[in-house]
């Protein structure tokens, strides 16, 4: 059964059914239970599947409806396929925050299933941005942008997880933010690093942004917050590809 639970190939299934919407056929998944935390290091992976299906209709529409039209085709593509699950973390962390409340009673808030004001501007801005930069990269640097962004972005989602503390009894993010140790967060950089040789100044560009932009969330959902819940890790996932993304785009 251990054996099992670390093959990649089953490992990297069970993270595409918990990190996107794409189908996995049944047949093809884990007879035994995979453990989140063990599949979590290959998310940079998923980010590149994600990246190749998005800038690939994003080149293909650029030359048929121009830049800007065929970067929202894109995000489209990309919100569908299992970036939502990430956003959903965003706004809710932005109405936390925008709240001025701290510990269980932010907590509350983020809880809420109704989205406010705050979590409405932080998505607004974000998908502007995304589809802005994405528009102004044509060829090559669009689909190299795009790919970094969303690999390093999971790899953020990794970071979040070692860097945070999980102080409540109970949640979706428990057990990832308790179990993801130094190891785990090696595998995750060994494998966001496969794609380095592609652009070295871009690559090393958008893993700072990534980084810094990770570890800065971070510390403030630890002050404000008290933990790093699953809302968190999904707030990272996208500040920290969005931030990939504007700093590749500066180098393209």
């Amino acid at each position: 059964m251990a054996a099992e639970r670390l093959r990649p190939d089953r490992a990297f299934l069970v993270l595409l059914g918990f990190l996107t919407t794409l189908p996995v056929p049944s047949r093809l998944w884990p007879r035994e239970p995979v453990p989140l935390v063990d599949a979590l290091p290959l998310a940079p992976l998923v980010g590149a599947l994600l990246a190749t299906l998005t800038g690939a209709l994003y080149l293909l529409a650029r030359p048929l409806v121009g830049g800007l039209p065929a970067a929202w085709l894109a995000l489209a593509l990309y919100v569908l396929c299992g970036w939502s699950l990430h956003l959903d973390g965003l706004s809710d962390l932005a109405d936390g925050l925008g709240s001025h409340k701290e510990g269980d009673a932010m907590r509350a808030v983020m809880k809420d299933s109704r989205l406010g004001g705050f979590g409405a501007l932080a998505l607004v801005v974000t998908l502007g941005l995304w589809t802005s930069l994405v528009a102004s990269l044509e060829g090559l640097h669009a689909f190299r942008s795009l790919l970094f962004a969303a690999v390093l972005g999971r790899f953020g989602l990794c970071l979040a997880a070692w860097r945070g503390s999980y102080p409540w009894e109970s949640g979706l993010g428990r057990s990832i933010v308790l179990s993801f140790d130094d190891g785990r967060l090696l595998i995750a950089l060994a494998l966001a690093g496969l794609f380095l040789p592609l652009a070295p100044r871009a690559w090393a560009a958008a893993t700072v942004a990534a980084v810094v932009t990770v570890l800065a969330v971070v510390a403030l959902a630890e002050k404000r917050l008290g933990g790093t819940n699953g809302d968190v890790l999904g707030a990272c996932q996208v500040l920290a590809e969005t931030a990939a993304l504007l700093a590749a785009a500066a180098l393209a």
